[in-house]
Order: structure tokens, then C-alpha cells, then sequence
């Protein structure tokens, strides 16, 4: 009766060493037919074009070319530099972001005495914001009486310039 048992148990354990060996095997050659395949079709890459000193839109045409997204824009004027770095292999289709110089600063002019529409459309077309504030005054109607900030001051592209317009004298109407 004990050599029938023993007989079992060394059944089970052969049972058991042969049934790990064959998964075993089974998932090694898995294993080794997905990295294998991994490489095989593995993503195309490619290199960043280095697109420092262009402009904005010639980068971005140099790197849709190449195959790759434009990300993100920071900053105003010339590229500076890329995320990822130029040189870098990355896999094609990736997004680069562009980093570019600081918005050069414009200096505000002196427009007292121009009329409200000269006004507006000059510091528009340099890129500030215009506030207009009325006041009445003994003079000529619609012209520029002063303008905060002062006329010399240097602004970024965006900021906000104020004029004080005339709107004839006070009291009449």
C-alpha cells in the first residue's frame, strides 16, 4: 500500500515539473516573439531639425516636414530653442514645443494733438491695447491731450496704452 502511495506522489511531482517546464518553454518563446516583433516594427524616428533663429512659422513648416507636431508656442519673435532638443531621435509624430525670444518692447509715441482715430489706429497697428478716457476741455474736439504711459515708455506688445481725449468745452452741449 505505501508503494502505491509513493508511486502517486512521484506521479504529481513529475506531473507538476513537467506542466512548469512546458509553460515554461510556452512563455518564453512568447516572450521572445513579441520583443522580437517589437523590433522588427518598431515606430520610425527621427532627428529634430535645429530651427533656432527662424521664425515661427518657417520652424513650424521645418518640423511638420520632418514629421513631427508643433506643441506648444512660449514667447514672441525668433526660436530660441526646442523641446525636445535639436539632434534628439525622437519617434515620428511627436510634438515639439517651441521656445521663442521675449517680445521685443515698443517704445509709446507721442500722438498729443492727433486725432482720436489717428490715435487708435497707430498704437493698434503697434500692438497695444488703447484705453480711451473723455474729458471736456477749452480746445479742439477730438484730439489727443495726453497719454499715460508716457510718451518714451517702454512696453511689451499687448500692454495697455490710455489717451485722454478732448470733447469740447465744459458745459456745452
Amino acid at each position: 500500500m505505501r508503494s502505491a502511495q509513493v508511486e502517486k506522489n512521484a506521479s504529481k511531482v513529475l506531473k507538476a515539473i513537467f506542466g512548469f517546464i512546458l509553460f515554461f518553454l510556452i512563455g518564453s518563446l512568447l516572450g521572445t516573439f513579441v520583443f522580437l516583433i517589437f523590433f522588427w516594427f518598431r515606430p520610425a524616428q527621427v532627428i529634430v531639425p535645429d530651427v533656432a533663429g527662424m521664425s515661427v512659422d518657417r520652424a513650424k513648416q521645418i518640423l511638420q516636414n520632418a514629421g513631427l507636431k508643433v506643441g506648444q508656442i512660449h514667447g514672441e519673435g525668433l526660436v530660441q530653442f526646442t523641446v525636445p532638443q535639436e539632434k534628439s531621435r525622437v519617434r515620428k509624430g511627436r510634438t515639439v514645443n517651441l521656445f521663442c525670444e521675449e517680445p521685443r518692447r515698443l517704445t509709446v509715441p507721442n500722438l498729443v494733438g492727433a486725432p482720436r482715430e489717428t490715435a487708435e489706429v497707430i498704437l493698434q497697428s503697434m500692438g497695444f491695447k488703447v484705453r480711451i478716457a473723455q474729458m471736456p476741455f477749452k480746445g479742439a474736439d477730438g484730439r489727443v491731450m495726453g497719454i499715460y504711459p508716457p510718451v518714451g515708455t517702454e512696453l511689451k506688445k499687448g500692454e495697455e496704452v490710455s489717451i485722454l481725449i478732448d470733447v469740447g468745452e465744459p458745459g456745452r452741449d
